[in-house]
């Protein structure tokens, strides 16, 4: 055997043991990666394809809370669906700010109970100037919630969890956890 000639190929059993254990972890590593990737991959392709009504199982989030408005005649229709139990109270309201300066029009929190896994309202906005509405949902545990969701997420909110969890800063000690979702309409579409 000359200097330049590779040794044969004997590896202590031992050694290979311990080759073959490491590859394992590596390997379930790997496969760990690829299925997180996989899932955040359809999770994004699935929010820009359904838009904030993801299933909740893809979406992570509890509750699910999703929101869509149209205008129609001077009305706006706002539909949103949820994976809140049935008689479950969600707030939902309507800011425009017009396109002039001191232009505002809005409408108060208007309280909307959950059926069959949705919820809607319409408001006349025929009066409204020209220019985009925010419309928002808001889900808070308070008065008037089912003792079924106030066990669910606590009485405070503190079992609420996703993106759009927010802590609602309205006074009270300690301060409750909401979700809050809102979506944008133009009022020359309808």
């Amino acid at each position: 055997m000359s200097f330049y000639d590779e040794p044969p190929s004997y590896v202590k059993p031992g050694l290979r043991r311990a080759r073959e254990a490491l590859n394992a972890v590596l390997s379930a590593a790997i496969a760990v990666v690829v299925i997180v990737a996989s899932v955040t991959v359809a999770r994004v392709g699935a929010e820009a394809l359904l838009g904030q009504c993801t299933p909740p199982w893809l979406a992570g989030t509890d509750p699910q809370l999703c929101l869509s408005a149209q205008v129609s005649q001077g009305t706006l229709i706002v539909s949103g669906g949820t994976s809140l139990t049935d008689g479950a109270i969600v707030q939902v309201w309507a800011d425009d700010y017009g396109t002039g300066p001191n232009e505002h029009w809005g409408i108060d929190p208007v309280n909307v109970t959950v059926a069959g896994g949705s919820f809607g309202q319409t408001f006349d906005v025929s009066g409204w100037g020209a220019g985009t509405v925010t419309v928002t949902a808001f889900f808070e545990i308070g008065a008037g919630q089912p003792q079924d969701v106030i066990d669910r997420y606590g009485v405070n909110g503190e079992r609420l969890n996703g993106p759009d969890v927010r802590l609602d800063l309205s006074g009270s000690d300690p301060a409750p956890q909401a979700v809050q979702v809102s979506t944008d309409v133009d009022l020359s579409a309808g």
